[in-house]
């Protein structure tokens, strides 16, 4: 545990030229149907802040949760005075809602986890001992060993893969929603204005100085998972789509292999003719070449209608998220 040697060696002194502010650590938590874990969740973070003799503040964002998640919200309030919440007009996903939270954070230090128990509150001197160790590194990503089925675990990897070749993650890091950043990476991904953001692959577009930290991970606390292979397959799905141009390549790659196969074959039936051979009349293989280039092309025009209505949604510049209510402002800082 820090205690102490945290408070001393970097809780009380400006850094990066910014003015020491009132809040050492902000902890942002989208929530989502979160209302059997918040309690908990809220009261073993200040219990973790106060053994670190940390200035802390816990923002947490609802994705406007079906059940009584605000409720549960604003009972907390009057006992935890560092407790700021914030709720959406409508659900905008995980990535937009932590970012929602993100640029309402005022600590010097931004750490973001989940809401479910899975990654525990005393897990987070870990990622904060790793940055104290380590004065050059920009942010930390918590992860942990893989306890998941053969098909999710499938999923992970196809994720992986994804994420080397779209947005050149360095091979073996992994990311998760466990992070801790500094206040200047914090700073960069708050200035991206897109309404489909990809907080993991954002954050290494900011800076390559980030590190995985083993730590530990906890079975789910509520009865189900919050995600569904649907899911995951719709996140490798969006990663694709959000921030690169890697299936538009690839169309035009199979559309240029295409065409030679198309003149290799020609050349060949060419040369058939030239030699006496009599040629079959071919009308399967006629049906396949069309079936298969139909489909390429309809393929195409698909993808190319993914990217459209991506671009159209972008450039009319809807706002990122609707804020209902809030509670739990900021005074001035000092």
């Amino acid at each position: 545990m820090l205690g102490p040697i945290w408070s001393v060696t970097y809780a009380g002194r400006p850094r990066f030229g910014i003015p020491v502010s009132k809040v050492d650590l902000s902890i942002v938590i989208p929530t989502y149907g979160g209302e059997d874990s918040i309690r908990a969740l809220v009261s073993r973070l200040a219990e973790v802040a106060a053994d670190l003799r940390l200035r802390h503040e816990v923002i947490i964002v609802n994705d406007a949760s079906p059940d009584k998640t605000w409720e549960v919200l604003t009972d907390l309030a009057s006992l935890h005075p560092e407790l700021r919440g914030v709720d959406l007009l409508r659900n905008h996903g995980q990535a937009a809602a932590t970012l929602c939270g993100l640029t309402m954070a005022r600590g010097d230090l931004v750490a973001t986890m989940d809401d479910d128990l899975q990654q525990p509150p005393e897990e987070l001197p870990k990622l904060l001992d790793a940055l104290l160790e380590h004065p050059d590194w920009d942010a930390v990503v918590g992860t942990w060993p893989r306890d998941d089925s053969p098909l999710r675990n499938l999923g992970s990897w196809l994720h992986q893969v994804v994420d080397r070749t779209i947005w050149g993650t360095p091979k073996g890091f992994r990311h998760t929603s466990f992070r801790l950043l500094r206040r200047p990476a914090v700073e960069a991904l708050v200035q991206h204005e897109t309404r489909t953001p990809v907080l993991g692959p954002l954050l290494l577009q900011a800076t390559r100085r980030v590190h995985n930290v083993r730590v530990g991970h906890k079975e789910r606390s509520t009865a189900g998972s919050g995600y569904t292979v649907r899911d995951g397959m719709a996140i490798v799905v969006n990663n694709l789509l959000l921030g690169s141009t890697l299936p538009l390549k690839l169309l035009a790659r199979m559309g240029l292999a295409a065409s030679l196969g198309a003149a290799i074959l020609a050349l060949g039936l060419v040369i058939r003719w030239a030699v006496g051979v009599d040629s079959p009349p071919g009308w399967a293989s006629s049906l396949a070449a069309t079936a298969f280039f139909g489909g390429a092309i309809l393929f195409g025009l698909g993808v190319v209608g993914e990217y459209l209505m991506l671009i159209m949604g972008e450039v009319r510049r809807p706002p990122r998220w609707g804020v209902r209510r809030t509670f739990g402002e900021p005074g001035p800082e000092t």
